[in-house]
């Protein structure tokens, strides 16, 4: 078969790695693990991610979400690849990590969830002496105590866990700032300081009812479930809230014994904040999906004994605000032991006012650096996003490490070089076939029952090369969109069916009149020829460049 070789400096920067907020090379470890070099592939992750393995298993994948493979059919499985990465490959990238000389300066980093870690990590590895202080007695935040174990086991999150304080990195578990210690004296005390305690509250609502006995909140709930202390829930489980987390208390509700879970939440099915195979998976197990309705009073005396709902007809205005509209003359009410409110969550910012550091919206104000208006003192993470993502906090801790170490009298770089140089990749001209979505594996629902054994399973090796085997390679693989202005009458076509954003309206009229489609961004080209197959006026060809 004939093929074509292309040289690292022709490479672009593909939609999957464009969208990783950390801004992991996908295609290149998806490379090494088709060929079986996990090695190389955990070193590929590990230039860009200390947390590897919790993304592995715990990662929303918006790489996936702009996989240019979704042109031809199912986006590829990137999270699963990655798993077979971090589960077969070794520790070869360690030998290539720098040594660096102590800088004499120490950091203190405020919560140890994925912005706190990350940035730890890499001021670790920039010679800083560096101390973490969070609330709970292990790190990990959110990641340990927030997500459940049958999605992210603890023994997983262990591995990196153990890595980054490995560096050199001192962990002081059970300290409150605020109450143990003041972030003002931790000002005084270290040389720099970053703030990254979380979204660790859980968001409150004007609700009737909800002081009563058997109430409980989301993001509370499942802390205490992760610390052992999970409170008995009954058989009659209502969760309110539509997200991740609403769906992570269901189905944790589930495994403490609730016979029937039932979930409402404001949004329409497409509407959910909940990823799709989030609620999916809920529905397998038998939580009741109930969209469109609000919650009006939990009822009972003293203890709840159930929950009245109103209709919601609308979630957001016209500009896409959050703007509920309800009609109350349709109403439901269902009966329940127990009933958790997840509807978000929410940093608790008290303890930085004395220490001069600016908020608003219940949200610290950082730079795009993560500086805040205090001196020495960085933010990130959820305390200035809000509850957002582990890749995002990863993304936010790595600025935070870079202007930090500028700050520390370093030179900012934090970048490593950790896997062996790919100067070339040889390529085979796409054909056309569309090979199909290798399934991830998961265990069977009636092998769940109680227990909080991981849910998701890796796939087989054959299974792992053939998915690796689907990637279109984007940094390498290019085409030339050429589009004959004169020849369009300005259908828009081509930009209806293109995935990849190629085309967009000209700025100017061809000489028949019509304001014309023009190759806008090309680099994503992906060679599906849809483009090509939709256009009327036959003004659009093209071809793969080098094949």
């Amino acid at each position: 078969m004939t093929t074509y070789r292309v040289s690292r400096k022709d490479f672009v920067v593909p939609r999957c790695s464009d969208a990783c907020p950390a801004g992991v090379d996908v295609p290149r470890y998806i490379r090494a693990v088709r060929d079986g070099n996990f090695d190389q592939a955990v070193a590929v992750l590990r230039e860009r991610l200390p947390l590897p393995v919790v993304c592995a298993d715990a990662c929303f994948a918006p790489c996936e979400d702009v996989c240019a493979y979704k042109q031809f059919g199912d986006p590829i499985a990137i999270r699963a690849i990655k798993r077979a990465a971090v589960d077969h490959g070794g520790e070869a990238w360690k030998s290539q990590k720098a040594k660096p000389e102590a800088s004499g300066k120490k950091a203190a980093i405020v919560g140890a969830g994925p912005a706190g870690l990350t940035a730890a990590y890499y001021l670790a590895g920039k010679g800083h002496q560096v101390t973490i202080f969070d609330a709970f007695p292990k790190p990990g935040g959110m990641m340990r105590y927030g997500i459940p174990s049958y999605r992210l086991p603890e023994a997983r999150l262990d591995r990196d866990v153990e890595e980054i304080l490995g560096q050199g990195v001192e962990f002081k578990g059970s300290t409150l700032v605020g109450k143990d210690v003041d972030l003002a004296q931790l000002a005084k005390d270290f040389d720099a300081v970053f703030v990254a305690s979380g979204a660790n509250s859980s968001a409150r609502i004007q609700l009737a009812g909800s002081d009563k006995q058997g109430v409980l909140w989301g993001w509370e709930f499942l802390r205490d479930v992760a610390l052992e202390q999970a409170p008995a829930v009954g058989q009659k489980v209502v969760v309110v809230g539509g997200g991740n987390v609403a769906i992570d208390v269901a189905l944790t509700a589930k495994r403490l014994g609730a016979k029937e879970v039932q979930l409402f939440c404001l949004e329409s099915r497409a509407e959910m904040p909940a990823h799709p195979w989030e609620v999916s998976l809920a529905e397998d197990e038998g939580v009741i999906i109930n969209n469109s309705w609000g919650p009006k009073e939990v009822v009972g005396e003293g203890k709840a004994s159930g929950v009245s709902f109103k209709a919601c007809t609308s979630v957001f205005d016209k500009g896409g605000k959050f703007s509920p509209i309800y009609n109350e003359g349709v109403t439901t009410q269902v009966e329940a032991d127990t009933v958790i409110l997840a509807i978000g969550q929410s940093p608790v910012l008290e303890f930085v006012d004395a220490a001069g550091v600016e908020t608003a919206g219940n949200r610290i104000q950082a730079g795009a650096d993560q500086a805040t208006g205090a001196k020495g003192i960085f933010a990130g993470g959820d305390v200035v996003t809000g509850p957002a993502s582990i890749i995002g906090g990863v993304a936010q801790g790595r600025r935070a490490a870079e202007a930090m170490d500028k700050y520390l009298g370093g030179d900012g770089d934090i970048s490593e070089v950790l896997a062996a140089p790919e100067d070339e990749v040889e390529l085979t001209p796409l054909t056309g076939q569309i090979l199909s979505r290798q399934k991830t594996p998961h265990m069977h629902v009636w092998e769940r029952g109680d227990n909080f054994d991981q849910v998701e399973l890796p796939m087989s090796p054959e299974a792992v090369t053939a998915e690796a085997n689907r990637c279109l390679q984007c940094d390498a693989r290019t085409f030339e969109v050429i589009l004959n202005t004169e020849y369009c009458k300005e259908c828009g076509y081509c930009a209806e069916v293109c995935g990849v954003e190629t085309f967009g309206p000209a700025e100017f009229f061809n000489v028949k009149g019509y304001r014309p489609m023009e190759v806008k961004s090309p680099k994503w080209c992906v060679g599906c020829f849809k483009c090509f197959f939709s256009c009327p006026d036959f003004a659009i060809d093209v071809v793969e460049k080098n094949a």
